[in-house]
């Protein structure tokens, strides 16, 4: 059973994500990354044959991408101005939409890592069928070649973000069980 210590401390957690200063670096390079993913999409819509649902593909990932970030940057504004307001033990609404927030951002996230694996599926599987981008008669293999392109490479960069972000939260937890065992 937890304590109300433990929802505390854990509430100090969310707090604490939220206040860090990384969120000014990752809110604009996400922007970036979404933007050149509806760029490309919008632009070649319907010049992939091949595989169709790579432009959706795109287009769902950026608008997701656009909605977490959204959706942190409240998380912030929460914590940096409407919170310190209500700093009366008995006030729940600042904790109440910090939770809410934490809650949509996760699910958002974990939607998008299951997106990224569709994508992955559309993508390499054109690869795997033959994706070429000089000949638009043949149907069959043609996918406009920035869009394929721009749609591998966002893939690649999708996962090593992943696989960055998964690296630094294992290696943070691995710190803080060193530090507590001191």
């Amino acid at each position: 059973m937890e304590t109300p210590t433990d929802n505390n401390t854990r509430f100090k957690q969310i707090i604490r994500f939220y206040s860090l200063k990384f969120h000014f670096i990752t809110v604009p390079l996400t922007l970036i990354i979404a933007i050149v993913h509806l760029r490309f999409a919008i632009k070649y819509i319907d010049e992939c044959p091949i595989q169709p649902m790579i432009n959706i593909y795109m287009i769902v990932h950026a608008a997701v991408h656009l909605s977490i970030m959204l959706i942190t940057f409240l998380g912030v504004i929460n914590i940096r101005c409407i919170y310190p307001r209500f700093q009366h033990p008995n006030q729940t609404v600042p904790r109440v939409i910090l939770i809410s927030i934490l809650a949509v951002t996760l699910t958002l996230m974990l939607f998008s890592f299951g997106w990224l694996i569709a994508g992955s599926v559309w993508v390499f599987g054109a690869k795997a069928n033959g994706v070429q981008g000089s000949d638009s008669t043949d149907t069959t293999t043609y996918c406009q070649t920035e869009l394929y392109r721009s749609a591998f490479v966002l893939l690649i960069v999708n996962y090593v973000v992943h696989i960055i972000i998964f690296s630094v939260l294992i290696f943070k937890r691995i710190c803080q069980k060193q530090e507590n065992k001191e």
